[in-house]
């Protein structure tokens, strides 16, 4: 894997993995604050699904390292499916940094 491949998956995958601990730590917090049962369900598979995504990134950025490791799928397509994850956890991101500011 040439070093420009390598430079770019690390930088989607520490986007994704930074995305996807804000919303970890975010939906951590409904979890425990919110009164509702069914809403505090709800927070901790979304938080369990983030947990997920950042063990996922995190592992994907430590293979990296290894020496003639390949993406399952030809180059341009693994990195599609891995830009949409990362896409998905941004915008939950967004919408979590949205709410935390006050916004609508």
């Amino acid at each position: 894997m040439s070093i420009t491949w390598r430079a770019a998956v690390a930088g989607l995958e520490a986007m994704t993995a930074l995305c996807a601990a804000l919303n970890l730590a975010d939906f951590l917090h409904r979890a425990i604050s919110v009164d509702l049962l069914s809403r505090r369900a709800a927070a901790l598979v979304l938080a369990l699904i983030s947990l997920g995504t950042l063990a996922e990134s995190l592992a994907v950025i430590g293979s990296i390292e290894m020496e003639d490791h390949v993406p399952l799928f030809a180059p341009a397509a693994w990195m599609a499916a891995r830009a949409i994850t990362s896409a998905a956890t941004g915008c939950i991101s967004a919408l979590v940094l949205r709410a935390m500011s006050g916004g609508k």
